[in-house]
């Protein structure tokens, strides 16, 4: 892959040391798109990775850090999938030791990368970073929980907007819903008791959701009760499993070899960017970006999220890397 175009932005432009994405790129060899995820608590660390960084920050520097060194010395052959993953997750577990938190954190990062020897790239992927080869994905994976919140941080909107509430209260009060869990007893004011049945009732009846759920009502309920802590409490029970450190990530490996005279283009990227384009381009994705902004800054219809956006942030950090061969256009 000769021509390599990359750019990543925090969700706060004002603010980029809080990107929690990285991208670690060693040309020829190998390209990675790292997603650190977001601290629900807020709490900050001070660590040789980053000074007053998130979880999530650390762990994407902890992944491509462990990523730099396994390809610094050139691949006689490819890194076995699974021993790679062991390397990443036990990067992080060395935060937890540093720090003295005896596990009892979970900072989590997802990876999509790409590593090449001789005629072959070999993908793989852990959590929810898109990896699309000559303009098609490839080894795609969506969290449930992240479908059936998205929906109910919909609703919840939608309620608290008729009831004539600010719209930056709103913002904070439907996101609040489903960390805690929008049919959970804790659900904060001034939503009113019915409000869970009306979300739950909405998150149900909704074709996405239940797709992304497999069609199991017990799941969906699990994850309204429990919310986006629940799931990073417990992300085995839930589908969501990414590097944390503390659990073996190996079972939510994707992986694939393929033929690397057959690679155009090569697009690792974050889930910052609400949907793909239909062309290859760093200037493409971000003209995606600008459409959902423009038709769907709250993220609460078309391009339904757990988070929105704001007229100072972005509704995530976002990384794309493109990769083409000499001769693609």
């Amino acid at each position: 892959m000769h021509h390599i175009q990359l750019f990543t932005c925090a969700k706060d432009p004002s603010a980029p040391d809080t990107n929690e994405d990285r991208i670690v790129v060693i040309p020829g060899r190998l390209f990675a798109v790292i997603d650190g995820a977001t601290d629900l608590g807020g709490i900050r660390y001070d660590d040789r990775l980053g000074q007053d960084a998130s979880g999530g920050r650390l762990a994407a520097e902890a992944v491509a850090e462990a990523l730099c060194t396994v390809g610094a010395g050139g691949f006689a052959a490819l890194p076995d999938p699974r021993d790679l993953v062991a390397t990443m997750n036990g990067a992080i577990g060395a935060i937890y030791a540093r720090l003295g938190l005896g596990g009892r954190h979970r900072f989590r990062a997802g990876v999509s990368a790409a590593l090449i020897s001789g005629s072959t790239v070999r993908l793989l992927a852990v959590g929810d970073c898109t990896i699309r080869i000559n303009g098609e994905v490839v080894l795609a994976h969506a969290f449930p929980g992240d479908t059936v919140l998205a929906k109910a941080r919909s609703v919840a909107f939608m309620i608290l907007t008729q009831r004539g509430i600010d719209i930056d209260s709103i913002r904070a009060l439907a996101r609040q819903a489903i960390i805690q869990g929008p049919t959970s007893e804790s659900l904060p004011e001034p939503f009113r008791p019915e409000d869970a049945q009306t979300i739950r009732d909405a998150v149900m009846a909704d074709p996405a959701v239940r797709q992304a759920c497999g069609n199991d009502a017990a799941l969906i309920d699990a994850l309204l009760r429990t919310g986006l802590q629940g799931v990073r409490n417990d992300p085995e029970a839930f589908d969501a499993v990414t590097f944390d450190g503390v659990g073996d990530p190996s079972r939510a490996l994707r992986s694939i070899d393929l033929p690397l005279e057959g690679v155009e283009t090569l697009e690792l990227a974050s889930d910052g960017y609400p949907a793909m384009p239909a062309g290859v381009g760093i200037a493409e994705w971000e003209d995606v970006l600008s459409i959902a902004d423009e038709v769907d800054p709250e993220r609460i219809g078309i391009h339904c999220s757990t988070k929105g956006r704001t007229a100072e942030t972005f509704a995530d950090d976002r990384s794309v890397l493109v990769a083409k061969r000499a001769f693609a256009p």
